[in-house]
């Protein structure tokens, strides 16, 4: 394939992509429940310069703790809307993947098709392609990490080695993730060791670099929850029970279907043969960075779901070298032209059982924003309450009545910093469950709450048995329901 052709298929690919993903976006004008901390944070920019460290509503008040990179990159095209903004940048970042694939796949193959097959490949990760309706950080940081693993594979030459240390310096500035990769390089430097490669003095110092610098910057930002919560601060202060149910147990069937049959049967092959037939640097450093991520996933130290995507990245690059090894295979039998159809065959093949999964999982995601009742419900708590009011809903709806109604809420999913979040957590668990009304008005009593929001879809799996005309007034009685609480206990 000529090269031209090469780079017109390519961004054929990216603008199909990102026509695909923007197109299932707009089809609702709402995010997903946790977009919308991240939303409040890019509004607070625009209107003042800075990130919303001090957030007066969330909790009652409390500080939050992160690198405001990309939220000021979002806020940068404010001029066409914040929720445009939002949807493009998020989905144009998860997009623009497909040219670092396509960068590493043909390092490792030097075949412009099988390259460009990959980077399609990548385009359809299926847990990957649904996260379409988010305002997602990680579209930056998994765009910064497979151009920062490119230009290492080069960092003989001088350009290359300076795009790397820019792209592994901004990703270490953007958010904590950077470990990841760190982590992949680390274990990097010790197969290089284990496999009697000769270390490359220059791929020592830019990994020793990054992994210094990301110390220090974390340390800087995250002193505070260092000190509280100490080295426990890794699971970011998540409840147990949360954790349980956050990070979810492997389920090989499941995550084969999150990340594409094809991509998971080339990419083990690929793995086995670089470990065991033929070691090559370049595929090394994709399976440390696997067996990284998977180590930490398997010690919940990442989601469940990011923990897949990065996985599912680095197996559809890795199966760029298993079809360039069959591909060579049948190129040299027979029957060469059957080479042609093989790679027909595997695109047909990944199309079933990956591009259709994909597009399940992007209109899935659109069921997960808040409905029009609901956004009515917080608008009329916004209208008709007093500015100090405490809203109790679910942990999944505390980002909502901060951005909506904006009052004050009991509890969200932001734990870092929270010095009582699981006592909290448990006693607004028991809240919605307790039929003992005495102990229900206690609790609600210590964390001051005005207001219980009741949402449409936790009504289908809850009852509140302790609500009566004494102490409950329903003042919004809709497919949601608000009650205002107004007994109190004397102490």
């Amino acid at each position: 394939m000529k090269r031209v052709v090469a780079i017109v298929l390519l961004f054929a690919v990216f603008f199909l992509t990102f026509f695909l993903r923007i197109a299932i976006s707009l089809q609702s004008e709402h995010f997903s429940y946790d977009a919308y901390l991240s939303l409040r944070q890019i509004e607070n920019i625009n209107e003042r310069g800075v990130p919303l460290f001090n957030d007066p509503l969330s909790y009652g008040g409390r500080v939050h703790l992160f690198p405001p990179v990309f939220y000021y990159l979002v806020s940068f095209f404010d001029f066409v809307g914040l929720n445009l903004a939002a949807k493009i940048i998020s989905n144009l970042f998860f997009s623009l993947i497909v040219f670092a694939v396509y960068l590493i796949s043909f390092q490792i193959t030097n075949h412009r098709l099988i390259s460009v097959m990959t980077s399609f490949f990548s385009s359809f990760i299926p847990l990957l392609f649904g996260s379409i309706n988010e305002i997602s950080i990680y579209s930056s940081v998994l765009l910064l990490t497979f151009f920062a693993v490119y230009f290492i594979i080069n960092i003989n030459n001088n350009t290359h080695l300076n795009l790397a240390m820019f792209f592994l310096v901004l990703l270490v500035f953007t958010h904590s993730s950077a470990f990841l990769l760190i982590v992949g390089l680390l274990l990097f430097l010790l197969l290089l060791k284990l496999e009697s490669f000769d270390a490359n003095k220059r791929e020592q110092e830019l990994i020793l670099f990054v992994t210094f610098l990301a110390l220090w910057f974390n340390f800087i930002v995250y002193k505070n929850a260092l000190l509280i919560h100490g080295p426990l601060v890794i699971w970011q202060n998540i409840p147990l029970q949360v954790l349980t149910n956050y990070f979810f147990n492997l389920n090989i069937i499941q995550s084969i279907y999150y990340i594409g049959l094809i991509p998971v049967i080339l990419g083990i092959y690929a793995m086995y043969y670089a470990l065991f037939e033929s070691k090559k640097r370049t595929l090394l450093l994709l399976i440390s960075l696997f067996l990284s991520i998977l180590t930490l996933l398997l010690l919940k130290l990442i989601s469940f779901r990011i923990g897949l995507i990065f996985l599912g990245l680095i197996l559809v690059i890795l199966s760029s070298h298993s079809l360039k090894l069959i591909y060579s295979y049948i190129k040299k039998t027979k029957m060469p032209a059957m080479a042609d159809w093989f790679l027909l065959v595997i695109f047909i093949l990944f199309c079933l059982t990956a591009v259709m999964p994909s597009f399940n999982l992007a209109f899935s995601s659109l069921e997960n924003t808040p409905s029009v009742a609901e956004i009515n419900a917080l608008v009329w708590l916004n209208k008709n309450t007093a500015n100090d009011s405490v809203i109790l809903a679910r942990p999944e709806e505390g980002y909502l009545i901060n951005y909506f109604a904006k009052r004050k809420n009991v509890l969200d999913q932001d734990y870092l910093l929270v010095k009582d979040a699981q006592q909290r957590y448990d006693d607004v668990q028991s809240i919605f469950s307790l039929r003992l009304k005495t102990e229900v008005i206690r609790k609600l009593n210590y964390y001051d709450v005005n207001y219980i929001y009741f949402s449409e879809k936790f009504s289908r799996e809850k009852n509140l048995y302790y609500v009566d005309d004494d102490c409950f007034d329903l003042v919004y009685n809709e497919s949601v329901k608000i009650y205002y609480v107004r007994c109190k206990l004397n102490e």
